[in-house]
């Protein structure tokens, strides 16, 4: 999926709180996006992340999809990997959405959507 992770913030800068969970990704094409990390867990299958590609936020009604991504260590550096397997992902994405519940309460309109479609890799 990427070739590099940057992240921009500043956690000692109480105005740069909320760019703080805000990564640009460069695909493997060199186009550069920008993703919110909603969440991101440690499972016996690896450590994964949901991101929320800023793009896709529909300003008039502020829904948006997001992914999820395994975290692979190559030569040092971090990588985010899209997931193949179908039954991994879909546990994965039920464990993130009973996150998300605890996170933003259990009104169904206060959650990121959890399309099958939303939990594939850029």
């Amino acid at each position: 999926m990427s070739d590099e992770i940057n992240t921009r913030g500043c956690a000692a800068d109480e105005e740069d709180d909320e760019d703080e969970n805000i990564i640009s990704l460069i695909d493997d094409e060199g186009r550069t996006s920008d993703y919110v990390v909603l969440d991101a867990i440690e499972t016996e299958e690896g450590r994964f992340v949901a991101l929320m590609p800023l793009a896709s936020i529909d300003e008039e009604s502020g829904e948006a999809e997001y992914m999820i991504l395994q975290v692979e260590v190559v030569d040092d550096e971090e990588e985010l990997a899209e997931i193949d397997d179908d039954e991994l992902l879909m546990a994965l994405n039920d464990l993130f959405h009973e996150r998300f519940k605890e996170m933003y309460g259990d009104e169904e309109d206060d959650l990121p959507e959890d399309d099958a479609h939303s939990l594939a890799g850029a």
